[in-house]
C-alpha cells in the first residue's frame, strides 16, 4: 500500500531547504556547505496500529551481543502510564517506547518511536532517582548506519521526584526523543518532535540532572555525516532544588568528529529552567541548545529557529552558569556555517548568587580555525541580569565571530529586539554585546 507523507516531515524538511533571509536579505553569502559525502534522509514509515516495541539491552556489564544485520524497531504508545514509588531506598522508573539502550550491535539501526498519550513518574522519598522516558532513541550502541525518530504527540510527560539525600548521587530526570548518545556509528540521521508538554520537577536536595533531547546527536564517535533535526511546540519546564544540571538539546550536534554535521532545530513552544538556591548549591548550570554544534570538529552548518519565550532562573546559588544557543557553532576546524533566527523573548536572571557567567549565542561561531559564514535575524528581546557577589560575566553574540583563527569570515545580522544586561553588587566582571562582529582570541 502506497504511504502517505507526514505533515511534520513535509515541514521540516521545508524550513531546511527554504533562506531564512529570502525577505530580509537579498546580497548575503550563500550559504554553502562544502563536504565530500552526501547526507541521505531515509524516511521511516510507521503503520497504523503499531505496537510498542524495543530492542532487548544487553543484561548487566557484560560483553554485548555478537551483533545483528540490521535492527528495526516500531512502537506506538496510546496507553496512559503511570509510575509510583515511595520508600527510602533507590528508586529507577523507566518508559522506552522502540528504544536500544545498552551493548547492542547491529549493521544498521532504524528505530521508530511515538508516545501520544500521557506519562507520568513520580518518586518520593527515595534516596536516589533515575527516571527515563524514550521513544525512538538509540543509547550506548555500536552500530553501522543509525536512523531514528521519535515522536511525543500526547498532552505530556511528567517527571516529578523529592527526598533524595545530598551528595553527588545520580538522580536524573532524562526524556529522549529520537536521540541519539553515547554510541558508535558510520553515519547518523537522527528525527525528533515533541508537541505534547515536559515537566521535570525535583523537589530535593541531593545533587542532579535534568535532561530533554529532541533529534539530538551527543557523543557519537566515529560518524561519518551526522543529521540532527528536532522541533519542540509544547511547553517546557525543568524545576529544581538546589544542586543541578539543566540541559535542554533540539536538532543539535554535541561532541564527536564527524567530518560533516546539520543540525536543524526550532522552538516554537516556551521554555523555562529553574533553580533553587541555599547551600550547597555549587556550580548550578542551565543551557538550551537548539540546532546548535558544540565541540564537534568537523564541517558544521546550522539551521535554527525560536519563537517561544525561553527562561533561565536561578536564586541563592554559587558559580552559577546560564548559556542559550540558538543556531550556533562552538568549535570546529574547517567550515562553520549558521542559519538562525529568533522572535521569542529570552531572559536569563540570577539572583542573591556568587560569580555568574550568562551567555546568549544566536547564529554565532566560537572557538574556531576554519571558514565562517554567519547570519542571524533576532526580533525579540533579549535580557540578562544578575545581582551577586563576586565576577559576573554577561555576553550576548548576535551573528558573530569570536575566538577565530585563520580561513574566510562573513557576517549578516540583523537585530530588532532590544537588549539588556544589568548587572547589581558585582566586585569584578563584563558585560558584552557583539553583533555581526569578529572578536580575535581572548
Amino acid at each position: 500500500m502506497k504511504s502517505t507523507p507526514r505533515p511534520l516531515l513535509i515541514a521540516m524538511l521545508s524550513l531546511a531547504c527554504t533562506p531564512l533571509f529570502a525577505q530580509t536579505v537579498k546580497d548575503g553569502v550563500s550559504n554553502t556547505l562544502v563536504t565530500t559525502e552526501k547526507v541521505q534522509l531515509p524516511v521511516v514509515q510507521r503503520p497504523s496500529g503499531s505496537a510498542v516495541g524495543s530492542a532487548p539491552a544487553s543484561q548487566g556489564g557484560g560483553t554485548p551481543a555478537n551483533g545483528v544485520n540490521n535492527l528495526s524497531t516500531r512502537g506506538s504508545l496510546t496507553g496512559n502510564v503511570q509510575q509510583t514509588q515511595t520508600g527510602p531506598g533507590a528508586a529507577t522508573q523507566s518508559v522506552s517506547v522502540a528504544g536500544v539502550e545498552g551493548g547492542t550491535r547491529a549493521n544498521s539501526a532504524t528505530l521508530d518511536g511515538g508516545i501520544a498519550a500521557d506519562v507520568v513518574q513520580s518518586a518520593t522519598g527515595a534516596a536516589a532517582v533515575d527516571q527515563r522516558v524514550g521513544a525512538g532513541s538509540l543509547v550506548g550502541s555500536d552500530v553501522g548506519a543509525a536512523t531514528t525518530r521519535g515522536e511525543i504527540t500526547g498532552a505530556g510527560v511528567i517527571q516529578s521526584s523529592s527526598g533524595s539525600i545530598r551528595g553527588t548521587s545520580a538522580n536524573a530526570q532524562s526524556v529522549e526523543v529520537g536521540s541519539i548518545s553515547g554510541s558508535q556509528a558510520s553515519s547518523v540521521n537522527a528525527r525528533g518532535s515533541v508537541s505534547g508538554g515536559v515537566t521535570q520537577v525535583r523537589g530535593a536536595t541531593g545533587a542532579g540532572v535534568q535532561s530533554l533531547g529532541v533529534g539530538a546527536v551527543n557523543n557519537v564517535d566515529a560518524a561519518g555525516s551526522v543529521l540532527s533535526r528536532g522541533t519542540v511546540s509544547g511547553a517546557v519546564t525543568q524545576s529544581a532544588d538546589s544542586i543541578v544540571e539543566q540541559r535542554i538539546e533540539v536538532g543539535s550536534v554535541r561532541g564527536g568528529s564527524p567530518l560533516e554535521a546539520r543540525t536543524n532545530g526550532n522552538v516554537l513552544g516556551s521554555v523555562t529552567q529553574t533553580a533553587g538556591g541555599g547551600a550547597p548549591s555549587e556550580g548550578n548550570s542551565q543551557r538550551v541548545e537548539v540546532g546548535s554544534a558544540t565541540n564537534s570538529r568537523g564541517n558544521i552548518q546550522t539551521n535554527a529557529t525560536t519563537a517561544g519565550a525561553i527562561s533561565q532562573s536561578q536564586s541563592g546559588n554559587r558559580n552559577v552558569q546560564q548559556r542559550l544557543s540558538v543556531g550556533s557553532v562552538d568549535g570546529s576546524r574547517t567550515q562553520a556555517v549558521t542559519e538562525a533566527a529568533s522572535s521569542g523573548a529570552i531572559t536569563q536572571d540570577a539572583t542573591n548568587s556568587v560569580n555568574t557567567s550568562q551567555n546568549i549565542s544566536i547564529g554565532s561561531a566560537e572557538n574556531t580555525a576554519a571558514v565562517v559564514n554567519t547570519r542571524a535575524e533576532v526580533t525579540g528581546d533579549l535580557s540578562q541580569s544578575a545581582t551577586a557577589v563576586g565576577n559576573s560575566v554577561q555576553s550576548i553574540n548576535l551573528g558573530s565571530v569570536r575566538n577565530a583563527n585563520g580561513g574566510n569570515v562573513s557576517t549578516n545580522v540583523t537585530v530588532t529586539g532590544d537588549v539588556r544586561q544589568t548587572a547589581q553588587g558585582s566586585s569584578g566582571g563584563a558585560q558584552r554585546v557583539l553583533v555581526g562582529g569578529v572578536e580575535g582570541a581572548q
